[in-house]
């Protein structure tokens, strides 16, 4: 065999392998899309009980984790949760790190200058917290001249922001459950405190603490999503109403409150 031949050999050799990995290539590309497109992967913060949290066994749980398996369920897609730092939840949202914020998100206007949101599934509230027998302190009017726990850089502390010149005193604290200890002891008269929060922490301690019926304010929580996701947003909308419907959220929601403070009631 000349040494021509040997070459036209060897150049045909080496295309058809070259055309052989290029077509692996391409199916496997093909099966990484179609298996990205039959999943949601959902942003959110992993430590926020009751809403998203690990457990001892460093597994995810929550409302918002059962919400979450209750949706991919029922649009017939795996599910894939990625804990994210709370701060950068929206830009890595919009720069497509994740699907989807589901994570005890609060609809407020400037959010919804970046993001889309769903329909709400939960009305949260920032409450004022009391010790059972307390009979002092009634309504969120009441602190006035009290001291008031609250946790710093929380959207509690915001809630109270125009009135806290009327409290005696406000004390911050790095975590909700060392301010209800602080209630429990004595040491400061009420919590101001997300109802989310607060349900969670007192629902074995109903006979040490109350939550007055009254809030300090009011704000819709939903799922966020990329403005341009629309059909996406449609397909959430239709399953959120539909487990408001037939009772699904108000389950999962006394699961981890005790009570139904879903959205639908």
């Amino acid at each position: 065999m000349n040494k021509i031949v040997k070459r036209l050999l060897s150049v045909v050799a080496i295309t058809a392998i070259s055309l052989s990995l290029i077509s692996c290539g391409q199916t496997k590309k093909d099966s990484t899309d179609s298996n990205a497109a039959n999943t949601i992967v959902v942003g959110l913060d992993d430590s926020f009980p009751p809403m998203g949290f690990k457990n001892s066994k460093g597994e995810l749980q929550g409302f918002d984790i059962d919400m979450a398996k209750e949706i991919a369920k029922r649009t017939n897609k795996e599910i894939k949760f990625m804990p994210y730092n709370w701060d950068g939840i929206i830009p890595g949202l919009k720069q497509k790190k994740f699907d989807v914020i589901i994570s005890a998100m609060s609809v407020t206007p400037e959010r919804e200058k970046e993001i889309a949101f769903s329909t709400p599934y939960l009305n949260e509230r920032q409450v004022v917290v009391v010790k059972k027998d307390n009979t002092s302190i009634t309504s969120p009017d009441d602190l006035k001249g009290k001291t008031v726990g609250v946790q710093k850089g929380s959207t509690s502390e915001d809630a109270i922001k125009d009135t806290k010149s009327t409290f005696k005193d406000t004390k911050l604290y790095d975590e909700n459950i060392a301010a209800l200890q602080d209630l429990q002891i004595g040491r400061i008269d009420a919590v101001v405190v997300d109802e989310l929060v607060a349900r969670y922490y007192i629902k074995e301690k109903a006979d040490t603490y109350k939550v007055l019926d009254k809030s300090v304010a009011t704000e819709p929580i939903a799922i966020g999503l990329r403005q341009e996701d629309k059909d996406l947003k449609t397909t959430f909308d239709k399953v959120i109403k539909e487990m408001q419907e037939d009772g699904t959220l108000a389950k999962i929601s006394k699961t981890w409150f005790g009570e139904d403070i879903t959205s639908s009631k």
